[in-house]
């Protein structure tokens, strides 16, 4: 096992409770008026685009700012009396969009942005008082920085982590803290070395049945150590279409709004009709997601798996099935699941990688024979042979193989 420590980063979302929430607001607008300055600045001067962040943010700030010997600055910051840790967070946040525009460039040309909208960074300086409860900000009312006390509602800090630059995000009809953690990782080995040292693995099928996915944790002969399922896709989809259905009938109920303006119209205006819906089929989303994902991760931990093997499909193939499949289906959530088994598969030492899937769903993991046959719910394989079983976890069982097959060959 490796000795060399590593660390992850993870968000939290916390609830965020105080006496002027519309201070917040005129923070936000305030920082988002700062960012835009120095996103129109860079694209002024796009010859410094490429600069590290550092060297960057300076070269913006000499282009903005007084300097020594009463050097007048080529852009003059139009705000006075900016705390200085409120504008460097604001200036970032332009920079990192206007960086991102640059680079669209090339791929996607598009029009620049008319203003920006994102969540205020607080970095030291702009808070104190920081604690699992409770966090006092510093914030501008419309006329003057104030210090506010908040009330902080989640779970507690772990012991010996980093706190690190929390974020203020409105989110529907609340106030959320977000705030990055970074903790130490006891394993941070390659995948190659995890190979060498012979270590279980646990490869991963997802369907859109009941089960989100299957799991097979297998050692590094190929000999079949444990098998589980995740369930709860037929609850998800009811759910889903439940709350879908109400999108549905409000929309039919609505036709017109009450000014008079059609869907389109209100679009544009940036209304977001229904929105509490919306809401409630991406907390849906994030529920189950976080669920099987974490029960993947608890899975690899009771029987040290060390790595987490996904399939890895064409694009245009991924894209076609996610389409049959449908946008509230079991096999739809497997991209959010995706996207959170990384980190908490990394927080607890174990690697999470991707393996080629092609034909993991066409040939028998027992005998390697032709699949020529699936009873009506698709579930029951049958091969050449008469092997018959779970065709998911028949998928999982041969992307175990490709793995042992891909990264046998680097070790050797």
């Amino acid at each position: 096992m490796s000795t060399k420590q590593g660390y992850s980063i993870t968000t939290r979302r916390l609830r965020l409770r105080c006496r002027h929430p519309e201070w917040l607001q005129k923070t936000q607008d305030f920082y988002n008026e700062i960012a835009f300055f120095y996103y129109e600045l860079l694209l002024k001067h796009t010859e410094l685009w490429n600069l590290g962040s550092q060297r960057l943010l300076r070269e913006l700030e000499i282009l903005s700012l007084p300097g020594r010997e009463n050097r007048i600055p080529e852009s003059p910051l139009p705000w006075e009396k900016v705390p200085l840790y409120f504008r460097r967070a604001a200036a970032n946040t332009g920079i990192a969009a206007a960086k991102s525009y640059l680079a669209r460039q090339d791929i996607n040309p598009g029009r620049k942005s008319q203003k920006l909208d994102a969540a205020v960074v607080f970095y030291k300086g702009m808070y104190r008082d920081f604690s699992s409860s409770e966090i006092t900000l510093k914030v501008w009312d419309g006329n003057q920085w104030q210090w506010m006390r908040c009330r902080i509602y989640g779970q507690e800090f772990p012991e010996g982590a980093q706190i690190m630059s929390p974020s203020v995000v409105f989110e529907y009809k609340f106030v959320m803290l977000h705030v990055p953690i970074k903790e130490a990782v006891d394993d941070s080995a390659g995948i190659k070395q995890r190979f060498a040292e012979k270590r279980n693995f646990c490869s991963i099928q997802f369907t859109n049945g009941d089960a989100f996915a299957v799991g097979c944790i297998s050692d590094i002969s190929g000999s079949e150590l444990a098998v589980r399922l995740w369930g709860g896709g037929k609850e998800y989809a009811h759910h889903c279409k439940r709350v879908v259905e109400k999108i549905e009938k409000s929309e039919k109920s609505l036709g017109e709004s009450k000014c008079g303006r059609g869907r389109d119209e209100r679009l544009k205006s940036n209304e977001r009709p229904n929105q509490k819906y919306w809401m409630h089929l991406k907390h849906l989303a994030e529920h189950y997601a976080h669920e099987v994902s974490a029960g993947i991760v608890s899975f690899c931990k009771e029987h040290d798996a060390a790595v987490i093997v996904l399939p890895k499909y064409d694009k245009d193939y991924t894209r076609h099935v996610m389409y049959g499949s449908g946008d509230w289906s079991p096999l739809h959530l497997s991209v959010r699941i995706r996207q959170f088994l990384p980190y908490k598969a990394w927080k607890a030492g174990i690697l999470v990688i991707d393996v080629n899937a092609r034909g993991i769903s066409s040939v028998c993991a027992k005998c390697g024979k032709n699949i020529v046959g699936f009873n009506k719910q698709k579930i029951e394989y049958f091969c050449e042979d008469g092997h018959r079983g779970n065709r998911h976890l028949n998928a999982a069982r041969n992307l175990g193989k490709k793995y042992l097959m891909q990264f046998g060959k680097h070790v050797e």
